[in-house]
């Protein structure tokens, strides 16, 4: 490795060809340029300039050398312009979040992706604690979490809530079925989707079907359809709801008909009847065999608050200020 200022010694000396020159525009001595051309020669263990009167011819190891210096000089001058780049639709930005954020948020990234192809936006689906974990380590520039991280290391900002709904299958199992046998207008009812969900009732009404529902002994016989989320979000939507008979039950004590841990796949044992599960309703959304689920109308709404969440010691890249901007717009 040379020492940079060596060749930048050598490459004043080859363009002004003068020993003097190169010590003005240099601020050195002229025995300082000696010095330094001496030390590049002993380090290249070759001659690279053929002193001539008052000028210099340079070897043929020594255009290569200058060749070299130049290439170096262009090289750091590149980087030092990079580190000043800025461009707010170029470059690679990571956002991590958990899945059901992901599918709310990423058709629009994908959006703007589209509209600004130099944009490369990639989309990691990671637990709370991960997240939290690669800003505090300066990993990850932006993710998305719910409730406020309690963290010096951690800078968040409040985007919005997320509703959670306790999700059952439209239409109830036989043996379920048989108990709940009378309707609102005193008809079968085996479809207890197409009695209480608010799609299709008032509020009055929907909230009617719920009573007559033992809802406790509902999903204690359906079971738990289990998720990496399903307990955090089940002591939250039974602390929250306002409904007595759930607020008794200890989560992790409910029966367990299944588990999966791909949140495409979560709704699909609940709409064939296995069970049932709790998560962001706007999962929803996202199946095609949601006209066989429906979400229970509880008394009160459950929602968590989602903050994005930065490192507090630098500010975040223009493209993720664009990023984040799009992603609040999804949200609020």
């Amino acid at each position: 490795m040379f020492n940079p200022l060596w060749l930048d010694t050598f490459i004043t000396l080859v363009e002004t060809g003068n020993f003097t020159r190169t010590a003005e525009q240099r601020f050195m001595t002229q025995p300082g340029v000696s010095q330094h051309l001496k030390k590049l020669e002993e380090a290249c263990q070759c001659e690279l300039v053929v002193r001539l009167g008052r000028g210099i011819q340079l070897t043929e190891q020594g255009q290569r050398v200058y060749h070299y210096a130049k290439e170096q000089q262009a090289t750091e001058q590149d980087f030092i312009a990079s580190l000043k780049f800025d461009a707010p639709y170029e470059g690679k930005c990571i956002v991590a979040c958990s899945g059901a954020i992901a599918q709310r948020i990423y058709p629009a990234l994908l959006a703007l992706q589209k509209k600004h192809s130099a944009l490369n936006i990639h989309v990691e689906v990671a637990p709370r604690r991960t997240i939290l974990s690669g800003i505090a380590n300066n990993t990850l520039e932006l993710g998305i979490v719910t409730n406020k991280p309690d963290s010096e290391d951690v800078l968040s900002e409040y985007l919005g809530e997320e509703a959670l709904g306790l999700i059952l299958p439209r239409t109830l199992p036989d043996a379920l079925a048989a108990q709940y046998s009378t309707s609102l207008d005193n008809k079968p009812r085996s479809d207890m989707g197409s009695q209480a969900t608010p799609n299709s009732l008032s509020k009055r009404e929907a909230r009617a079907a719920n009573e007559k529902i033992d809802l406790k002994a509902v999903i204690h016989t359906l079971g738990l359809i289990n998720h990496p989320d399903a307990m955090h979000y089940l002591q939250r939507y039974f602390h929250d709801c306002g409904e007595s008979e759930l607020a008794n039950i200890t989560p992790n004590k409910l029966p367990h008909t299944g588990y999966i841990n791909q949140l495409s796949q979560i709704l699909l044992p609940v709409s064939k009847g296995l069970g049932f599960t709790v998560l962001p309703t706007s999962t929803l959304d996202f199946v095609s065999f949601a006209d066989k689920l429906t979400v229970y109308k509880a008394k009160n709404e459950v929602t968590e608050p989602l903050y994005s969440v930065q490192t507090p010691h630098s500010a975040l890249p223009a493209r993720y200020q664009v990023i984040k901007q799009a992603i609040t717009e999804v949200l609020r």
